[in-house]
């Protein structure tokens, strides 16, 4: 019995689109049940929650001040655990959110409050920093403060997706606070507030309105995340009635956005095309210098900086021989082969007579110190002469210099006092002891001498620790 095939037979192609559209049905579903955050979401707490926090009044006001001093000292101090620490305790966000809210539901009244405690927020905010950057006397530019005046698109990022966490987790039916307090060091609101009050405080305006365009940005993505989810989760709408003014402040919304975007945008693509520059330099140098002498030193002395339309690459040759013509030639030949790399400008700091004031500068460098040598030279000899001088001094004349003085006071009877060494031997072993030779006033009589002699002898051995010794006097 034959069996044929029909290739052209479609009675199967219905079981597998069947099979093929439950498979995919299958997936949406389980996509949607891990990323779908309807069934969390309390929409009357969260607008209570929305508003009890837009208030920048009393309490609120005063942790405001004191989280703006405490990031303007870590900034200062250029100590991001301090600016953490300030951000954690900022009530910054809530007007914020107030204005997201207020402008996705139409909520008028609560869009004029949002605003005004906004106004005051940034005013204290600025104010405060402004007040202790003019008193502190410390104000030199921390690398904390000056990353607050520069951005690019990578800040809208941060801002944007900051602010879709933070009202995704003010939604939840519970609060998830780490996830709050997580985007309020991300978005980093108060940082740039207080660099605009220490550049006001220094006069540079342009720096001043460099930061408070970065809190503009995080501050208007944050509210277009807000928006963006309220919508999504079709908060109800207030003021339905009028459309007219909720369409007009929805343009508005967009196009602020928008318009904010540009200067990032450019920006970011500066940053891109230093990253590029600084790469392609970088293989420049390691790879186009390998052959040449001291190539190590030339790789240490070596520099590229970017700047749009003028940037350069130098090469600096100093101390040692100077590159050839025809290896300039080669070099920039090479640098061309670098894409990036064509209109920079290849910079080559040496001079043909660097060799010789090398040469120069070592022999004055030697003839310096050939001088430093000799004059240390001659202060040893000098320490070296004290020193012989010391030891030349015998044990008896730095004894008696040490108690003569002492002893006239103390014993006025004494006429003479003389001290010397004298070696004496049993014929087992040779010893060396002080003597003391005394002579007391003739008009003492012998127990007065004795008595004397005694009281001598103990304040001898109090001064000598110890040490043997001997006393001879005139008691006869």
């Amino acid at each position: 019995m034959e069996t044929k095939f029909d290739f052209n037979d479609n009675s199967e192609k219905p079981d597998i689109k069947k099979n093929a559209s439950g498979l995919f049905n299958g997936i949406i579903f389980f996509l949607n049940s891990i990323l779908s955050f309807y069934e969390d979401v309390d929409k009357n707490a969260t607008v209570n929650s929305i508003k009890a926090d837009i208030s920048m009044k009393g309490t609120t006001a005063w942790i405001l001040i004191c989280s703006i001093l405490i990031a303007s000292v870590g900034l200062n101090a250029n100590s991001t655990p301090v600016v953490i620490g300030a951000m954690l305790i900022s009530p910054l966000l809530g007007p914020i959110l107030g204005l997201g809210f207020s402008i996705a539901t139409n909520d008028i009244e609560t869009l004029k409050n949002s605003l005004t405690n906004f106004i005051v927020m940034v005013f204290l905010s600025v104010i405060t920093a402004y007040i202790f950057f003019a008193i502190i006397p410390v104000s030199d530019e921390s690398p904390e403060l000056l990353s607050r005046s520069s951005f690019d698109i990578r800040d809208v990022l941060i801002a944007f997706f900051g602010g879709l966490a933070l009202i995704i987790a003010k939604t939840k039916k519970e609060n998830i606070s780490s996830a709050i307090f997580g985007v309020a060091i991300a978005t980093a609101l108060m940082p740039p507030l207080c660099t605009v009050g220490f550049y006001l405080a220094q006069q540079n305006f342009t720096n001043a309105l460099s930061a408070l365009y970065l809190f503009t940005i995080n501050t208007m993505y944050i509210i277009v995340a807000t928006y963006m989810v309220l919508k999504i989760l079709r908060f109800p709408l207030i003021n339905y009635a009028n459309s007219s003014r909720r369409g007009f402040v929805n343009k508005i919304v967009s196009f602020t956005s928008i318009l904010i975007l540009i200067y990032p945008i450019f920006t970011f693509k500066e940053v891109i095309n230093k990253s590029r520059f600084d790469s392609q330099s970088e293989n420049f140098l390691k790879n186009e210098l390998v052959g040449l002498p001291n190539y190590d030193i030339l790789i240490e002395r070596s520099s590229a900086s970017y700047n749009d339309g003028n940037s350069k690459i130098t090469i600096n040759t100093y101390g040692q021989k100077p590159l050839s013509d025809e290896t300039i030639s080669f070099l920039n030949k090479k640098k061309d082969t670098y894409s990036v790399l064509i209109n920079s400008t290849l910079e080559f700091v040496q001079d043909n007579n660097n060799l010789i004031n090398s040469n120069q500068f070592v022999k004055e460098l030697r003839y310096r110190d050939s001088i430093e040598l000799i004059s240390k030279t001659n202060e040893i000899n000098k320490l070296n002469k004290r020193l012989s001088d010391l030891e030349k001094l015998s044990r008896e004349k730095l004894i008696f210099n040490s108690l003569s003085k002492e002893v006239k006071i103390i014993y006025p009877s004494l006429k003479q006092f003389e001290i010397f060494e004298t070696i004496k031997t049993d014929f087992n072993s040779i010893d060396t002891i002080l003597v003391f030779s005394l002579k007391w006033d003739e008009k003492l009589n012998i127990d007065e001498k004795i008595k004397l002699n005694k009281n001598i002898q103990g304040w001898l051995e109090f001064q000598l620790e110890g040490d043997e010794f001997e006393i001879r006097s005139n008691i006869n």
